[in-house]
This record gives C-alpha cells, sequence and structure tokens, in this order.
C-alpha cells in the first residue's frame, strides 16, 4: 500500500494536573478513530503530565474538521475527570 503524505499538520499540547489524568486521557481518546482516514492521521501520546496530539491531513478543512471533533471529544473527557477526581 502506498503512502498518502499529508501536508497540512498540527500539534496541541493539552495541560493536564498531573501524568495520571494525562494517561487516563490518553486512553479513552485514543480508542476513537478517525472518521475520514486515508485524509486525516491523528497521533497521541503523554510526556510528563501532557497530552500531545499531531494532526496532520490532506486539505486546511479535512484538518480544522478532525481538530474541532477531537475538541468536542476533549472537553467531555476533562469534565468528566474533574467531576471524578475532586
Amino acid at each position: 500500500m502506498a503512502t498518502i503524505e499529508l501536508p497540512h499538520s498540527t500539534t496541541l499540547t493539552i495541560p493536564f494536573a498531573n501524568t495520571e489524568l494525562a494517561t487516563i486521557a490518553l486512553n479513552t481518546l485514543s480508542v476513537d478513530r478517525e472518521i475520514s482516514e486515508g485524509k486525516v492521521n491523528r497521533t497521541l501520546r503523554t510526556q510528563d503530565h501532557n497530552l500531545i496530539i499531531t494532526f496532520h491531513a490532506d486539505t486546511l478543512r479535512m484538518l480544522r474538521v478532525s481538530i474541532n471533533g477531537f475538541m468536542d471529544s476533549l472537553i467531555l473527557v476533562t469534565k468528566t475527570l474533574d467531576t471524578f477526581t475532586q
């Protein structure tokens, strides 16, 4: 299978209160696959207490759509973590 180059990219760094919360967010968010596989690639990892997400997309529109959808999920995860860790 040929590798498709995805020319548009961005990286987000989301800080959490500690490494454990960043890891919980990573494990929760990593199960969701991109809807437009092949047009968008998303990688998640943690570094210390940060969740780092890198997006690669074939168009700026697809990059924006992917980030917006991811942010909706991230907001839900962070609100849930806030509720259960207080």
